[in-house]
């Protein structure tokens, strides 16, 4: 398919459900000067100048379109600004809306888009792995974390993964350490980190849904296989994408019927649905009603979560549960025999 906006191209890609400027431009990524100017190109036409709400050209713009013939833009041009066509594509969004329209800046357009990428990637993908050793494993993506303990300073870092994996060859629970594993390139290639028993995991997310192409290898105790899954939960039409994970507050104790990951999309409605994955592969499916800052979800199958959601980082236990002024949730859940207690971040995919 081929997209463009009033008669510019802006590339081509595959139909899917999120297009991205990573997807109009082969073997791309952040520094890729077209993916960069088609950011840029993108957001200039934002009517209200605020990125976070989405991206929404003027309706008087709009309406004018089929009046303006625009030339085709070379968005490879490393002097984009400067362009004849550019030039004249902003002379002509600025006299239709009686303000100056400007494109802005490398970083700015960059940076919003890797924010915006980071989200649609973030929540919870949950499959298998086989080869030399074989099981379960749990991927927590994060669109942005802030940890000082772990990263050494309180600066977010963007796309963040981590993981919870389980050995079913030889009953092992294995944790896999935080660290800016999304690659932000054409084909959304991660790194999950370092298992604590050398293993690394890494692979692509097609369609930000399907995890392809994975593979581990272990160069501490050795072996090698592969690996797939695909993302849990994560409704498009959702207003907040969250993504934890669950335990036990005594890490002696864990297991891999009592950690995991918990997936929820928060509807505008108020609507929650979403599901916990163990690690061991078990799922829940659970429901409930976003209340203030409150959430009971429960499941057929016996499963309840007690939440605080917090959308703007601003509640008052944000920072005592470690959040940092992050949006995100905290509580418990209770499975059977099993309990514990649960955390994670949000980002807002729908504004």
């Amino acid at each position: 398919m081929t997209f463009s906006f009033n008669g510019v191209e802006l590339g081509t890609a595959l139909g899917r459900a999120v297009i991205t400027p990573l997807d109009l431009v082969p073997n791309a990524d952040l520094e890729t000067v077209a993916v960069q100017n088609i950011a840029r190109f993108i957001q200039m036409f934002d009517n209200d100048g605020d990125l976070g709400n989405g991206i929404s050209p003027s309706m008087d713009l709009m309406s004018t379109m089929l009046t303006l013939v625009w030339q085709p833009v070379n968005f490879s041009d490393n002097d984009f600004v400067n362009q004849p066509a550019v030039t004249q594509i902003i002379a002509d969004a600025s006299s239709v809306d009686s303000r100056v329209y400007s494109l802005p800046s490398t970083e700015q357009a960059t940076a919003h888009l890797k924010q915006t990428l980071a989200c649609q990637s973030s929540g919870i993908f949950s499959g298998d792995f086989s080869g030399d050793d074989a099981g379960k494993f749990v991927l927590w993506i994060q669109d942005q974390r802030i940890d000082e303990a772990l990263f050494g300073d309180d600066s977010p870092r963007i796309g963040v993964t981590s993981a919870y994996i389980y050995s079913t060859t030889e009953d092992r629970l294995i944790g896999v350490a935080p660290q800016e594993g999304l690659q932000f390139n054409s084909g959304n290639r991660f790194v999950a980190g370092r298992a604590s028993n050398g293993a690394e995991f890494s692979g692509n997310i097609v369609d930000f849904n399907r995890i392809t192409e994975g593979a581990w290898q272990n160069g501490i105790e050795g072996g090698e296989g592969v690996f797939s899954g695909s993302r849990v939960a994560g409704n498009l039409d959702a207003k907040y994408r969250l993504g934890g994970a669950i335990g036990t507050l005594i890490l002696a104790d864990a297991t891999a019927d009592n950690t995991g990951a918990i997936a929820l999309d928060v509807f505008a409605d108020n609507r929650v649905q979403g599901v916990v994955v163990t690690s061991r592969g078990n799922r829940y499916s659970i429901a409930g009603t976003l209340n203030g800052d409150t959430v009971l979800a429960t499941s057929e199958d016996g499963l309840t979560a007690n939440i605080i959601f917090d959308s703007t980082g601003q509640h008052a236990d944000n920072l005592g549960v470690g959040l940092h002024g992050q949006a995100g949730f905290w509580g418990t859940w209770q499975a059977g025999g099993n309990n514990g207690v649960l955390i994670g971040t949000s980002c807002e995919l729908n504004p």
